[in-house]
Order: structure tokens, then C-alpha cells, then sequence
């Protein structure tokens, strides 16, 4: 078996709320693996590279999710060439902005993003979207539907032009607007979501299926019964009624 290689990607920008606790978790599940820390005006390796196991991309602010837009959009048919090929990526936050067709700013001004979904993101800035979510997740190869638990804070509503493969249908809070269930963006290996913090942590279930895509069914969940008391805990409070952060 060749080494699990993860890209981590401007690691400097994606580590808003707690994003980059995505890639610490990792780190401690495969402590073996090799982690490329890919700064801003470095060219990714999954360029030239084809044995990238898994690509991270953590939330940002706007001014830095514009240039790593700028960044990545030379690089956009790659990226979808290995989304086809089955590679992992996990893209939180706003970064999951990035993978549509569209970021529309408060001016007007529309940023072509890498397209890789059907859907036009609007930052409505300053007016803020809060919420805590909790929804059914049914990943692909996985065996069965597992809940899907998160929090958001953002200035965006994303609007789909035409079905957007959803990540999850929400029980508990809003998805791509105030108006839809639908969460993020899952195709093939690749997790999108609006979700904030180490979502890894936060959710057993999606790291155990993140690992097995990349190979790595023998590797144990760092801190196992830690990590699942938490997410049992949380299963059960996201869902009272009207809970809010």
C-alpha cells in the first residue's frame, strides 16, 4: 500500500472557527501519513502529483476566499478530474462557496468560481446567518444513513440552479438558504459543507468514512470513545426544539 499523502491547503487562510482542527484530528488518526501544508502562491501538488489521498480546505475570510478563488480557479478542470477519479476532499465553511458557479459580493460584483456545482453563492454581508444543524447523511459506499450534526455562522445564502447533489436533508436548521434543507455538496468523495469547527471531531461517522475512502480501514478514530460520547450527546441536544447558539 502506497503512503496516505493529504494536502492540506492554504492552512494560514482555513483555520476560522476552528477549521483547521479538522486537519489536527487527522493528523492524530494517521500519525504514518504524509501531510503537505500548501501555502498561499504555492502551486497545489495535486497539480502535478497523482498520489494525493485526500485535499482539505478550511473556512476563511472574504478578502482570503477571493484569492484562493484566484488561486484555484487556473486549476479548476484538475480538481475535477480528481473528483471524478475518486479522490477525498473535505471543504468546510465557506470554502464549500468555492466549489459553485458563482460568489456574488454585497457590491454586486460576481466572482466565476470552479463550478463544480450548480448553485450561485450571495454574501449579504453584514446581515449574519446562525444556526445549529442536524440532518440525515447517506454517504456514498456507506452502509447506512448516519445524523449529521453542525453549527454555522455566515454572510451567505447559496441559491441552486438545478439539483445540487446535497451532502444532507436537515431535521434542524437550514441548508443552502434560510429556505432549503438540502446541506452542502457531496460528490463522489467529495464533502462539502457550511458547517464551522473540527466537523471530524464533531461527527465519528463522516471521519470514519473519510478514512476508508482513502484507503485507511484499519486505522483506528484517535480518542474513539471520546469523540463518539460527544457525538451522541450532541445527536440528542441539536434536537430539542428551537435550539439556537
Amino acid at each position: 500500500m502506497s503512503m496516505t499523502t493529504i494536502e492540506l491547503l492554504y492552512p494560514e487562510f482555513g483555520n476560522q472557527a476552528g477549521d483547521n482542527g479538522n486537519a489536527l484530528y487527522l493528523k492524530a488518526c494517521l500519525p504514518h501519513a504524509q501531510f503537505i501544508e500548501t501555502s498561499f502562491g504555492q502551486e497545489p501538488a495535486f497539480v502535478g502529483r497523482n498520489d494525493i489521498s485526500c485535499i482539505l480546505l478550511g473556512c476563511m475570510t472574504e478578502k482570503q476566499q477571493e484569492r484562493v478563488l484566484n488561486e484555484l480557479l487556473p486549476h479548476a478542470e484538475r480538481l475535477k478530474e480528481l473528483i471524478d477519479q475518486g479522490v477525498s476532499m473535505l471543504f468546510t465553511g465557506n470554502a464549500v462557496e468555492l466549489l459553485g458557479t458563482m460568489i456574488i459580493t454585497p457590491q454586486g460584483r460576481g466572482l466565476p468560481a470552479l463550478g463544480v456545482a450548480n448553485f450561485v453563492t450571495h454574501i449579504k454581508m453584514p446581515t449574519r446567518y446562525v444556526s445549529v444543524c442536524k440532518g440525515s447523511c447517506q454517504l456514498n459506499h456507506a452502509s447506512e444513513p448516519f445524523e449529521l450534526v453542525g453549527c454555522k455562522m455566515q454572510f451567505t445564502q447559496a441559491e441552486p440552479g438545478g439539483k445540487v447533489p446535497a451532502l444532507a436533508e436537515l431535521s434542524q436548521g437550514f441548508g443552502l438558504n434560510e429556505g432549503s434543507t438540502y446541506e452542502g455538496v457531496h460528490i463522489k468523495n467529495l464533502v462539502g459543507t457550511w458547517f464551522l469547527g473540527p466537523v471530524l471531531t464533531q461527527n465519528p461517522p463522516l471521519t470514519r468514512w473519510l478514512l476508508d475512502t482513502m484507503g485507511e480501514t484499519e486505522a483506528p478514530l484517535a480518542y474513539h470513545d471520546l469523540v463518539w460520547e460527544g457525538y451522541r450527546q450532541r445527536v440528542q441536544d441539536f434536537a430539542t426544539p428551537g435550539i439556537s447558539l
